[in-house]
């Protein structure tokens, strides 16, 4: 008889990076996405023998999906490419604290700590990326990296924080991930707007000098560049259908 596969649930705000993780983690397994909004962020697994496991933790997440899908391993099989990836993992969840208070700063003090602390962050992610291969096949480095990397590369192309500056491991990262279906079921194009404007709601100061309508060229990344291609969530996947259900109830 052949095993039921689990069930899986994300639980969270719309546009929470954590419960974009998960999506990921599935979607790029195949998986079909159970997403119902609420408060907080958390993963819920039915088990064919009907145990039902909650996870919150954002790593956690990860690993369970990884687990739970042998035939489909993200995660490298040498052990010491393994846990360097991880360590690069949890890097980008510390870094992805560190975004939260540049989008949480109320004044330019604030703001100039927040972003040193930040790119510093980047700074370490960027050295430990490994670099060569220009289309990397996408990994769980990637699921964790990619809503970090992919808010930075929003804001610097709507109010042009130059955030990214300097890290062209990590922009050609999100530039090979983001042409990916997959990867664009999860970080379209209505999800980066949702994002910005819960930024420009949140009163953030550098969303104060908004260059306006200009930002809209952006949709298109310009031919030849070193990002081409790195804003493709912006697009329709062409003929890709939905795969992500949402219960706004």
């Amino acid at each position: 008889m052949r095993q039921k596969c689990p069930g899986f649930r994300i639980i969270g705000p719309e546009g929470c990076p954590v419960a974009q993780r998960a999506a990921l983690a599935l979607v790029l397994r195949g998986q079909r996405i159970n997403w119902l909004v609420g408060a907080r962020a958390r993963l819920v697994v039915e088990q064919a023998n009907g145990v039902v496991m909650a996870i919150e933790d954002g790593l956690a997440m990860i690993e369970l999906i990884e687990d739970l899908h042998p035939d489909r391993r993200l995660h490298p099989a040498n052990p010491e490419l393994r846990a360097s990836q991880r360590e690069i993992m949890g890097g980008a969840l510390r870094a992805q604290g560190a975004l939260a208070a540049v989008i949480a700063a109320r004044n330019l003090r604030d703001l100039d700590i927040a972003v040193h602390d930040l790119r510093n962050r980047l700074a370490r992610i960027e050295h430990a990326l490994p670099d060569g291969d220009p289309n990397p096949p996408l990994a769980n480095l990637d699921v964790a990296l990619l809503p970090l990397l992919w808010r930075i590369a929003l804001l610097d192309l709507r109010h042009d924080t130059h955030l990214a500056d300097g890290m062209p491991r990590c922009n050609r990262r999100l530039a090979a991930a983001l042409r990916h279906p997959a990867v664009r079921q999860v970080l379209d194009r209505g999800a980066g707007r949702r994002f910005l404007e819960e930024v420009a709601r949140r009163g953030a100061v550098l969303a104060l000098d908004d260059p306006g309508s200009e930002w809209e060229r952006h949709f298109e990344p310009a031919r030849g560049s070193a990002t081409d291609g790195a804003l493709l969530f912006l697009r329709p996947g062409a003929g890709a259908g939905p795969v992500m259900t949402r219960n706004m109830g």
